[in-house]
């Protein structure tokens, strides 16, 4: 009897969590504008390759603006492809320029 009890609370339970709307979660705002460039220049400074490069990050609503140089051309795209990865970016405008 106390078994089908906990089995009958606990259907009623793992019932009641899975109702859950994603329309009465409140929403996470993306990020934009400087915060979203902050985010860029944190993930540009974790990385091992390019972090030595202080590159400059900008942003204006989901567009995201990197500048400075590197040593070569593939450093270059990686700093693309990494700013690119960083959720909220819609854009990336790659102003580095590779010294070779």
């Amino acid at each position: 009897m106390k078994l089908a009890r906990l089995i009958l609370v606990s259907s009623a339970l793992v019932f009641a969590m899975g109702t859950v709307n994603a329309a009465d979660t409140p929403a996470i705002p993306a990020l934009s504008g400087d915060a979203l460039a902050a985010a860029v220049k944190g993930s540009l400074d974790n990385d091992l390759v390019l972090q030595k490069y202080n590159l400059k990050v900008k942003g204006k609503e989901a567009d995201v603006t990197i500048e400075g140089s590197v040593d070569e051309g593939e450093q270059m795209a990686r700093a693309g492809n990494v700013a690119e990865q960083v959720k909220g970016v819609r854009y990336v405008f790659n102003n580095i320029v590779p010294k070779n």
